[in-house]
């Protein structure tokens, strides 16, 4: 089965996953890397021959090839444990490492370092930076459960000068480790208003917010009722 996934840059949604227990400990189906809900769209005409032009990567040796998609803590424990004298390895995600989340609010307030609460992935498994284990910065696009392949592309930060990067990963086994996002219950004002420390700039995000909000207050005709 040929899915496309649209506006995502990362699996937001797989057939046959037993939502109910991840509402039960209030948490939400894997989505994209940010807050926006990711939208899923089967297609089996033009997109499937859009993909069929990227260039691909192909496996080295015989034998099934592990492909991960993210690096969140099932990503991570899994690499953790391959054997790449067996296997070759691809991981790809627009991220590079894996944020300790516990630790993300003491950040916020300097107890901890922002560098000291994350990881990366090559610390956490040296042969995906050698030959022919791969890694990319990328986020997945598309899958084909048919032809067993995932469709990738680059990661851009805002406006790119030049057209991404596409390019197709063929896996024998495939890991979907995105993790997943808060629950907001359906109650006003959490979204737009509440931190979701996920991330090291999440927590970044909060420090600012903190320290803007402190040098605010100390400003002449501020009142302690003020809200800033």
């Amino acid at each position: 089965m040929f899915q496309r996934f649209k506006d995502a840059t990362c699996i937001s949604n797989i057939k046959n996953v037993n939502q109910m227990s991840f509402w039960s400990r209030g948490i939400s189906v894997t989505s994209q890397h940010q807050s926006a809900t990711v939208e899923m769209v089967v297609e089996k005409s033009e997109s499937e021959d859009d993909f069929s032009s990227f260039p691909g990567l192909e496996a080295t040796r015989p034998g099934e090839k592990p492909v991960v998609v993210g690096t969140r803590w099932g990503a991570c424990r899994f690499l953790k444990g391959m054997d790449t004298k067996i296997y070759d390895v691809v991981c790809f995600s627009p991220r590079n490492h894996m944020a300790f989340t516990p630790l993300l609010t003491s950040t916020c307030v300097g107890t901890q370092e922002f560098r000291s609460v994350a990881e990366s992935v090559g610390q956490m498994l040296s042969a995906l930076t050698q030959s022919p284990n791969s890694f990319y910065l990328a986020n997945c696009i598309g899958l084909d459960t048919g032809k067993h392949e995932v469709y990738c592309e680059m990661v851009g930060e805002g406006e790119l000068r030049h057209e991404p990067c596409n390019f197709k990963v063929a896996y024998g086994k495939l890991v979907i480790a995105t993790g997943a996002d808060p629950l907001t219950f359906n109650i006003k004002g959490v979204k737009e208003n509440a931190f979701f420390p996920r991330k090291v700039n999440h927590a970044q995000r909060i420090s600012k917010k903190l320290l803007l909000n402190l040098m605010l207050s100390q400003n002449p005709g501020c009142r302690k009722t003020t809200e800033v």
